[in-house]
């Protein structure tokens, strides 16, 4: 079902895809997922939605990250008949995360160390985006998320 343009990865066990977009006749806006893991065995998916955004921000996007797939899920589970859960992975530019987000790293599975690394990519990212926008002589802070997309 994923859009051919997605990277997958699959054998008899589990189906993993990046950019996962799903193409059906219902009118879903919402309809790509960052990740997307299908577990053949257990059947069930894990849709994971990542996002880095201002610490302002954080409990919105993270909100928003489980609203705004919802009804994707939804159709993913009437699709696939199976049970279809939605994981935001959510953190600030310098690495702070919610009090949900050790919930979200245990039902992920993700070990402290990848995690760590993780974050450390994050805050690489961050400082690589002050130091870019200080070259070209802007203040730190404008138009940040612009700023990030950039970096990445």
């Amino acid at each position: 079902m994923p859009e051919p343009s997605s990277k997958i990865l699959q054998n008899k066990k589990a189906e993993i895809s990046v950019d996962f977009k799903l193409k059906i006749d219902a009118k879903i806006w919402n309809n790509r997922s960052d990740l997307f893991s299908l577990d053949k065995k257990k059947n069930t998916i894990t849709l994971i939605e990542v996002g880095i955004t201002s610490q302002d921000s954080l409990q919105i996007v993270e909100t928003e990250k489980l609203r705004k797939y919802d009804l994707l899920a939804n159709e993913l589970g009437l699709i696939y008949k199976c049970s279809v859960e939605i994981i935001p992975y959510v953190m600030t530019w310098d690495g702070i995360v919610t009090k949900y987000h050790k919930s979200h790293l245990k039902r992920l599975e993700i070990p402290m160390n990848v995690e760590a690394y993780i974050q450390s990519i994050v805050l690489k990212k961050t400082v690589e985006t002050i130091s870019f926008d200080r070259r070209r002589g802007l203040e730190s802070g404008l138009n940040a998320e612009e700023n990030w997309e950039r970096a990445s």
